[in-house]
């Protein structure tokens, strides 16, 4: 080997050397590598995590070999100075092209074997399996930053769902004075999003975001309170009553959500990819639908809560009409029964004594921020309210049909009157007899509706000639009509 040859060859193995060096330090602070050095790790990744973490001390190992040999090489070159002699080329070509660095059976270097490899030889090897170890890294750091894109929606729709399930508690319901005794009421930290695995100096837990320890919110730990007789907090029972069990079920999104995310950090490798354990991924999957069927479940208590006194206000002025429609109908029944004989009317309604009450219970709820019963409770008060309302409405209509069914009869009976006059009928004594027998029903309280019905029909086909009388026309009244009789 000449000068130039000798020179040449040192420069290049003193560029590979530094090229070398910046690979192995950034590899060492590599995120990936850092996950590959956690304890507790399994299935796919434990195996590369061993592999790879082997071949990083094997780097280390040679990389310090070469750092040596190529020293030993530099010195030789200065001492040889601008003019080497033939000792000197040859004492440099045995140390740039000879075999210089012995290696072991597992692949690091032994100072006890014969030397194997030229140092251009293991340059060439330190690139290429630095290359392959950083990619390793590099598939491991991917595989944790697919983990966080799954895992992040989940713990940020957590947050949102339980600083819902918290302003539940944290706004008192606007005034509302409840309803009186007759006019009703008057106006009224678990895992945070994961970011992925931030950079570590040694074997330890990731210190990027992870699942931390899930906690309940709906258990009051740290409130000092302690448990109740049956073994439930009372903060517990307070918050299930506001979101109705919402928070635990949270609780339990939760857990299951930090188990899975442990679950996947212990193997990134296996959790995503064309591998990737698909019952895990399922399960991912059925916690997101959960944790959007609880928030679903307390935006809409949230709008109950917003929207309480309005719906309180409406239901107060919907029992005052049923009121005012039970008082119109109980006074329609007490003319029918003094009008009609057995109306065949049933009890008059008096459903606004009961939806009073309702209501006055309804404001109590909402007073204690019970919003999960306070919608049952308003929906059932308000389809009680409606249904009270109707049915007074029908009511008032079957006792009013009656009074009406009386005038018509007799309007009808007078049109027949009018037709008996014009025909010259009016002194014919049957036609007479059976005007005055439906008059005397039709005039008489309480009136007998079916039998004045009987009569005013046989007056009407007498006067039309349409066969004999109905049976049920009751005996001759000589005395002249003069309104209503009792009697």
């Amino acid at each position: 080997m000449s000068r130039d040859e000798a020179d040449a060859v040192l420069v290049g193995l003193i560029a590979a050397h530094d090229r070398i060096s910046a690979a192995m330090y950034w590899l060492d602070d590599h995120p990936g590598l850092a996950a590959l050095r956690r304890t507790g790790l399994t299935g796919r990744t434990a195996r590369v995590a061993t592999e790879t973490l082997h071949r990083t001390g094997v780097l280390w190992s040679r990389f310090a070999a070469l750092g040596a040999r190529l020293d030993d090489a530099r010195r030789a070159r200065a001492a040889a100075g601008s003019r080497p002699t033939a000792a000197d080329l040859r004492r440099l070509t045995t140390l740039l092209r000879g075999p210089s660095v012995a290696i072991g059976p597992d692949g690091t270097v032994a100072e006890a074997a014969p030397p194997s490899l030229t140092l251009p030889a293991l340059a060439d090897d330190l690139e290429r399996q630095a290359a392959e170890v950083r990619a390793e890294c590099a598939r491991v750091r991917s595989a944790l930053a697919a983990i966080a894109d799954r895992i992040t929606p989940l713990t940020v729709a957590l947050d949102r769902a339980r600083t819902t399930a918290a302003g539940l508690g944290d706004t008192e319901p606007g005034p509302s004075t409840g309803p009186g005794p007759s006019t009703g009421p008057g106006p009224s930290t678990g895992p945070g999003p994961s970011t992925g695995p931030g950079p570590s100096t040694g074997p330890g837990p990731f210190t990027g975001s992870g699942p931390g320890p899930a906690t309940s919110p709906a258990t009051g730990a740290g409130t000092g309170r302690g448990p109740g007789v049956d073994g439930t907090s009372s903060a517990a029972r307070e918050t299930a009553a506001r979101d109705g069990g919402a928070g635990e079920r949270l609780a339990d999104v939760e857990a299951r959500l930090a188990e899975e995310h442990l679950a996947a950090l212990a193997d990134p490798l296996g959790a995503v990819g064309a591998g990737a354990d698909r019952r895990a991924v399922a399960r991912l999957r059925d916690l997101a639908e959960e944790v959007n069927r609880v928030a679903a479940d307390l935006a809409g208590l949230a709008r109950l809560r917003d929207a309480a006194a309005g719906r309180l206000d409406r239901l107060t002025r919907d029992v005052d009409a049923v009121a005012a429609a039970e008082a119109r109908t109980a006074e329609a029944f007490r003319t029918v029964h003094d009008k009609i004989h057995e109306p065949g009317l049933p009890e008059p309604p008096a459903a606004a004594a009961s939806l009073r009450a309702h209501l006055r219970q309804i404001a109590e709820i909402r007073r204690e921020r019970r919003w999960a019963r306070l919608g049952a409770e308003l929906d059932a008060a308000e389809r009680g309210a409606a249904a009270a309302l109707d049915r007074a409405g029908h009511l008032f209509e079957a006792a009013d049909g009656l009074l009406r069914r009386r005038t018509e009869l007799r309007g009808r009976l007078s049109a027949y009157r009018a037709k008996a006059a014009r025909l010259g009928l009016l002194e014919d004594g049957h036609a007479a007899t059976l005007h005055e027998a439906a008059e005397t029903l039709l005039y008489t309280s309480p009136c007998d509706l079916p039998a004045a019905t009987v009569a005013v029909v046989a007056y009407q086909r007498a006067l039309a000639g349409a066969g004999p009388e109905p049976t049920a026309v009751p005996a001759r009244n000589t005395e002249p009509p003069r309104g209503e009789r009792p009697r």
